[in-house]
């Protein structure tokens, strides 16, 4: 039987004022932050095989800290950049049999999927990732994984 699942995820905690929402750098805890997620996300069994982000500076730094991960190419989405839960929705049905994407958004938007997919508010802070599997069709979540969590 193939599977998609989906790791989706929050861009780690970012500055709050740069000359752009757009160009907004990680904190110091968000690089932090960044740099567990990997071993996190592992400890469930899970492992990425595609990695899509929102070309803003928060989420494209998220992503080069997640070191494990350097060999699977990031597939840069401008359709990502503060993306409803709508836009993200078909990203996430994007998924191919048996592949695993790692798709690395902002805030409403991935809260607000996560609410449409599942019917529960999960609260989603910086640097938050969701495991969600397809079954029979329908998307599900498994866990939230969330920065203060980690090991």
């Amino acid at each position: 039987m193939t599977r998609r699942k989906v790791l989706l995820m929050r861009h780690a905690q970012s500055i709050p004022n740069a000359p752009t929402d757009f160009e907004r750098a990680l904190t110091s805890q968000g690089r932090h932050d960044a740099g567990k997620i990997p071993s996190n996300i592992h400890s469930h069994g899970w492992k990425p095989s595609r990695i899509m982000a929102s070309r803003s500076r928060r989420t494209m730094e998220t992503v080069e800290l997640l070191a494990e991960y350097k060999e699977i190419p990031t597939e840069p989405k401008d359709e990502l950049y503060l993306a409803t839960a709508e836009t993200i929705y078909q990203f996430i049905e994007s998924t191919l049999a048996d592949e695993t994407l790692l798709l690395v958004a902002h805030n409403p938007g991935v809260e607000m999927v996560l609410f449409q997919i599942t019917g529960i508010y999960h609260e989603m802070p910086p640097g938050a990732c969701a495991l969600l599997s397809e079954s029979n069709g329908s998307w599900g979540c498994e866990r939230v994984l969330r920065p203060d969590e980690s090991k």
